[in-house]
């Protein structure tokens, strides 16, 4: 049995939905590429998914609605949809409040 300690060392895994290039595509990965660079210290592992090549894995996920990231790890897991503009809330509901 994992401690949260030992959770907490491996840091993040993050899951990122996305359909082909489009404009909500491209902003949500520059803006979660941004926020991973400036919040976040420990080793970070971004898994990019393209719902228009591997819907079966959005299906698996139940997302439906793209661009949608899920982070992984540290657990629980936390869904959020939309591009990740608003930097705060995104923060907020990702638990990355004072790092």
């Amino acid at each position: 049995m994992s401690s949260a300690a030992d959770q907490k060392n491996k840091g993040f895994t993050f899951r990122l939905f996305v359909a082909g290039d489009e404009t909500h595509s491209r902003r949500a990965k520059d803006n979660l590429k941004k926020l991973c660079e400036s919040r976040i210290r420990e080793p970070v592992e971004i898994e990019i998914v393209d719902v228009l090549e591997s819907y079966e894995t959005a299906l698996e996920n139940k997302i439906f609605l793209t661009p949608a990231l899920i982070m992984v790890l540290p657990a629980p897991a936390v869904t959020i949809f939309g591009n990740l503009n608003d930097t705060e809330k995104v923060i907020r509901a990702l638990r990355l409040e004072g790092r």
